[in-house]
């Protein structure tokens, strides 16, 4: 019976994909099967223009859309036009606009269902009619409307009125973007003119567009700003300025460029764009650190608390064990990403706690029981008559342990732990889930503004690698001095009299 069950299921499955291979449509002579985009406007038009004869293709940046349309992966993207100016402006040359627009996108900033969300989203529309009745939108409109993203700059703001924390993902040029560490692109602008205009100063924290949103629902952010476009179900949950910008939507598909350049000068551009233009080396320095000091510190605060629950667990109380038992078992079941997001989004919810700090406590937590884990593992490895030769001798069942059990354990269970070490490290790359600009989330900024995933993903391929090296030296080096076998004579006889 299960036999056939999984049977019928590879069939539907095999079904349902030859259905969706035969769908399609033609727009000026170019068939298209699969569209790719946000999961908003874009999408609704997409449909409606297509009935369903297209399959709409979920990108979460518009670097991934480029890779995705440079790799056939899909036919088209349904974007903004000021998207595909800025694609023009960066380089990419090989890309055109097919037939006519298929609606419009619009733009407004998020704000909470509060009573403060409603005074600066009030206080913001007012400023928002000030600049199009003044003739200072359209001038800005504009001005972005080129595609041209300039170094960002943040101007120096008094912030009398407090400071507002600005949710973004800085993905989107020239809407917004990151530059060398600052906020740039028309929405930045019209931050910055805002709370320049009512007294504010501001900050923000980076990270995907629908964590952002969650940032401002539950009070941890002041303002989203991430292109963000109105749709029905999002107003149920954050309030929408007035339009802060509308563009045409187009669909995008590759074009003949003509001969490109040869491998090596196509290599040295994507460098330059990636790591050189903009000081952008500095940003992935940056990130680097940030996944050092998540990683070396839940290291060791996690290696001391898993110590410590290992000498707790045996005390024998049976409600702490149980409880420790169940913590265990709880945590191993968890995705990681999902512990990060309810400790950030819910345990401490409206607290302006950083996310490091939250990255930090997870991840030390996690790595406390795994070497609580392996300590009990290593334990019970140790015959027992060791403990029972030390008993005899008169140390006490803690002097015991300590003295006799715990040195063969921890040899035991080193190399497992070295392992541990290693996969943490690669753990911490989701920490931009949680506002955290890590190494990963740099990357993932730098291809959000190149357009291009292959230089940034090289690149911090091979300082994950360079990092898991490192951390794997320190630790050999530490299990040699732990090693017995390895000490000197003077160190076997200190204390022996000659």
């Amino acid at each position: 019976m299960p036999r056939k069950i999984c049977l019928l299921l590879l069939s539907l499955l095999l079904l349902t994909g030859i259905c969706r291979a035969a769908k399609g449509v033609t727009v000026d002579g170019q068939e298209l099967k699969r569209i790719g985009g946000w999961p908003a406007k874009s999408e609704e038009h997409v449909k409606a223009k297509f009935h369903g004869d297209v399959e709409y293709v979920y990108l979460a940046t518009i670097g991934d859309m480029m890779e995705a349309l440079r790799q056939g992966k899909i036919d088209a993207i349904a974007m903004s036009r000021v998207f595909f100016n800025a694609l023009r402006a960066e380089g990419e040359k090989g890309i055109a606009v097919l037939g006519d627009p298929i609606g419009k996108t619009s733009y407004a900033f998020v704000f909470a269902y509060s009573e403060r969300g409603d005074r600066l989203r009030e206080a913001f529309n007012a400023f928002l009619r000030g600049l199009k009745e003044d003739g200072t939108l359209d001038e800005m409109k504009e001005r972005w409307m080129r595609g041209e993203t300039p170094p960002a700059e943040k101007p120096n703001l008094p912030g009398e009125n407090g400071t507002l924390v600005i949710a973004t993902d800085g993905s989107c040029p020239p809407l917004i973007y990151l530059s060398d560490g600052k906020l740039g692109g028309y929405e930045a602008e019209l931050l910055q003119r805002f709370c320049e205009a009512r007294g504010y100063n501001y900050r923000f924290t980076v990270a995907a567009f629908e964590v952002n949103l969650a940032s401002v629902g539950n009070g941890q952010s002041d303002i989203g700003i991430n292109a963000a476009e109105y749709t029905p179900e999002r107003a149920e949950n954050f309030r929408f300025s007035e339009v802060t910008f509308s563009d045409d939507c187009v669909l995008v598909v590759r074009a003949d460029a003509g001969a490109g350049a040869g491998l090596w000068e196509t290599l040295k551009t994507k460098f330059d764009r990636a790591l050189l233009r903009e000081n952008r080396w500095k940003d992935m320095l940056f990130g680097m650190g940030r996944t050092m000091i998540i990683t070396v510190a839940s290291i060791v605060l996690g290696t001391i608390l898993g110590f410590f629950l290992c000498f707790a667990h045996r005390e024998r109380n049976p409600v702490l064990n149980r409880a420790l038992e169940f913590v265990s078992r709880f945590l191993a079941g968890m995705p990681v990403v999902v512990l990060l997001m309810v400790f950030y989004y819910i345990v401490f919810s409206g607290l302006h706690i950083d996310g490091v700090l939250v990255s930090i406590l997870v991840f030390s937590l996690l790595f406390a029981f795994s070497v609580f884990g392996m300590l009990k593992s290593g334990a019970e490895s140790v015959p027992k008559g060791q403990m029972e030769a030390a008993l005899a001798l008169g140390f006490s069942e803690r002097q015991a342990f300590r003295k006799f059990i715990l040195p063969p354990a921890i040899l035991t269970f080193f190399p497992t732990y070295q392992t541990e070490i290693v996969s943490l490290l690669k753990s911490t790359a989701i920490v931009g889930y949680i506002a955290v600009q890590d190494l990963t989330k740099v990357a993932d900024l730098i291809r959000a503004r190149t357009f291009d995933a292959f230089m940034p993903l090289i690149v911090i391929s091979a300082l994950y690698l360079v990092l898991a090296w490192l951390f794997l030296q320190i630790t050999k080096r530490i299990l040699a001095r732990l090693d017995p076998r390895n000490r000197t004579a003077d160190a076997i006889l200190r204390g022996v009299k000659p």
